[in-house]
């Protein structure tokens, strides 16, 4: 069993006082929590990828079957039409043996029946055997890529037992753990969660100043650069003074070409109109319970079903899967967030949530949970995506 209390103490806690060996001692078991829930998500959202692409190669295989079923049956008409053609070609015309054409095509040597197949192609000038040739290797390699997927299928059948029951099991330790370490310092953990989550707001608040601060002192910058630029463009040629530059360019007296103006990055797209309509959705869901790879409104979610389901209310798409979800949408700055923004965390992503404003997200944190509301930790956010 996990255990979240301090190991040892080092020589410089054994004297510190109780109130701060007690900090030290919460501080290592919030540690402990959040490492224990990155590892929950993190598994829970492997799972959630196995059983998409299983479900994937499910509908695959479906596919490809019904696929070679009508390649197979063009197989059979084609030869019963180069049968026919034999017949018509040879009737009375010796003992040649015919067998080849009426046999199945895995039963026989290939060459053989292709050599009686372009006998009896050439003498009617009808029908090629390319025909057949191609339908033939179409059918093998169709058949090999069927194997193949049924294949993967099983193994990840099998491998979704083993996945589901370690991801069970981390998420028992995460509740086990957090149970005990309520049951003993219940206020204080919570106290803990909300200075952490404190200081990554004031954090991120910093650097929101310091961005439009340097915003700010960039845009005189370029207004001088620009008109600076411009002058120069405009008396090019007319200093020949000692020193400058352009006498030495050939006698043309022509000046050199302006640089061009420092280029910002592009600006992050506007919030969406549609983020209060996510936003209620998700809201209307409080208190469902968390379970994952599941998006049933009113019976239970996990994270990406839930910004999935919200976003799908307000008209846009969103795969169900938080790392997906990030791919799919335009990115912006922590800084930036704004109500409707999805939060995604940890590295790789395994969690997401809905922001609320205010350093607050709606989302479906983990077994044994609930969708709720909770302060942000930006400490643990990888990055922001805007829907809509």
């Amino acid at each position: 069993m996990l255990s979240l209390v301090i190991p040892a103490v080092s020589p410089h806690l054994a004297s510190a006082s109780p109130v701060d060996q007690q900090r030290a001692r919460v501080e290592s078991i919030v540690d402990g929590l959040e490492r224990l829930e990155e590892q929950a998500s993190q598994l829970g959202e492997d799972f959630v990828e196995a059983i998409e692409r299983k479900a994937e190669l499910d509908e695959e295989i479906v596919d490809l079957d019904a696929y070679i079923t009508v390649k197979e049956a063009e197989l059979t008409a084609l030869r019963s039409e180069l049968g026919d053609m034999a017949v018509r070609s040879f009737v009375g015309s010796g003992t040649t043996s015919l067998g080849p054409l009426f046999e199945d095509v895995g039963d026989v040597n290939h060459r053989l029946q292709r050599d009686q197949f372009a006998r009896v192609a050439l003498s009617a000038a009808d029908i090629s055997t390319d025909d057949l040739d191609a339908l033939v290797a179409d059918l093998e390699d169709d058949r090999a890529s069927l194997e193949d997927k049924v294949a993967e299928a099983e193994d990840l059948a099998d491998s979704l037992t083993a996945a589901q029951e370690q991801t069970d099991q981390k998420t028992r330790e995460y509740e086990q753990a957090r149970i005990e370490a309520e049951a003993e310092l219940g206020e204080l953990i919570a106290e803990e969660e909300a200075r952490r989550a404190a200081e990554s707001a004031i954090r991120v608040q910093a650097e929101l100043e310091a961005a439009q601060a340097a915003a700010q002192a960039e845009a005189p910058q370029q207004s001088s650069s620009n008109s600076n630029s411009s002058g120069s463009s405009n008396s090019g040629g007319n200093n020949d003074s000692g020193g400058n530059s352009n006498s030495n360019s050939g006698g043309g007296g022509g000046s050199t070409a302006p640089a061009p103006a420092p280029t910002s990055a592009p600006p992050a797209p506007a919030p969406s109109s549609r983020s209060s309509a996510a936003i209620n959705a998700a809201m209307g869901q409080l208190g469902v319970p968390y379970k994952y790879a599941t998006s049933n409104p009113g019976v239970s979610f996990d994270c990406s079903g839930l910004t999935a389901y919200a976003w799908a209310q307000a008209g846009v798409y969103l795969p169900h899967q938080s790392r997906q979800q990030y791919a799919s949408i335009p990115h912006v700055d922590k800084s930036a967030a704004q109500p409707g923004d999805l939060l995604f965390y940890y590295s790789p992503i395994s969690h997401v949530g809905i922001y609320l404003g205010g350093g607050k997200l709606v989302h479906a944190p983990n077994t044994g949970s609930v969708v709720n509301v909770a302060n942000v930790n930006w400490g643990k956010v990888s990055g922001v995506g805007r829907p809509g």
